[in-house]
């Protein structure tokens, strides 16, 4: 999610130019995002906690099932949470490319449920288990952290280098795609790799247009970026178009 560190956080009052596709924030305006997913999570919310409440199973997968409920309604619990408490952007990208890319990639694990399966089998079941609680409970830790700088679009607010920020810069991204990963193999069907391929892609399509924003709008962001890595502990490779030297917006 979008960061800039506070000693060098600018006045909302302020417009900015110049910032490669980004827009500035200059008056206060109605939160769309926080109108939208707030009710969005609030019911699914509401459907996790009914399932959750009446989830069977006393065995280990049924007990590893029952965190992973767990998990998901206290990511929706936090979403609510960090929506209702953030402030304006600082800068909104401009690209229309990377909105679409945010909004296909936040509602493409839904695609997975809908796509035909067989039963698995017991071991790629609990693979499947293990990554859906590891990817939504990593999920879980980092909007613990990002708060109020939650955001599906790319935009600019405050810095978050607590958590798991201390290592990673799009840690949200990382937890989807490994959850995303779970429920590609319990369908384990070529088209559920397809789309989770897709997800993959998209999600570093996002990463790549949020720290060209970034870098674009906010002095600090270039030595954060070269403290951490992007979506994995220790992996701190990138693709060249998100140094911010390319023609911004698309």
């Amino acid at each position: 999610m979008p960061i800039v560190p506070r000693r060098a956080r600018p006045g909302y009052g302020k417009a900015r130019a110049g910032l490669g596709g980004a827009r500035a924030v200059t008056t206060a305006r109605v939160d769309l995002g926080r109108l939208i997913m707030v009710p969005v999570a609030a019911v699914m919310l509401f459907v996790d906690v009914r399932a959750l409440i009446h989830r069977s199973g006393n065995d280990a997968a049924g007990v590893l099932r029952w965190l992973g409920a767990v998990a998901v309604c206290g990511f929706y619990s936090l979403i609510i949470w960090c929506y209702l408490r953030r402030g304006p952007a600082i800068a909104t990208s401009g690209s229309v490319t990377a909105h679409a890319a945010a909004v296909v990639a936040t509602l493409t694990p839904f695609v997975f449920p809908l796509l035909p399966a067989g039963r698995p089998a017991a071991g790629r079941q609990l693979a499947a288990d293990v990554l859906l609680v590891a990817g939504t409970a990593w999920s879980v830790w980092t909007l613990r952290f990002l708060g109020r700088n939650l955001s599906v679009l790319a935009q600019a607010r405050d810095v978050v280098d607590r958590g798991p920020y201390r290592w990673v810069r799009h840690p949200l991204y990382t937890g989807e795609i490994v959850s995303s990963l779970g429920l590609a193999i319990t369908v384990g069907t070529g088209a559920a790799v397809t789309v989770w391929l897709g997800l993959l892609a998209l999600q570093l399509y996002r990463a790549l247009r949020e720290e060209q924003l970034l870098l674009h709008t906010l002095s600090g962001y270039r030595d954060y970026r070269s403290r951490t890595a992007a979506l994995l502990p220790g992996l701190r490779g990138w693709p060249n178009g998100a140094d911010g030297r390319d023609n911004g917006g698309t």
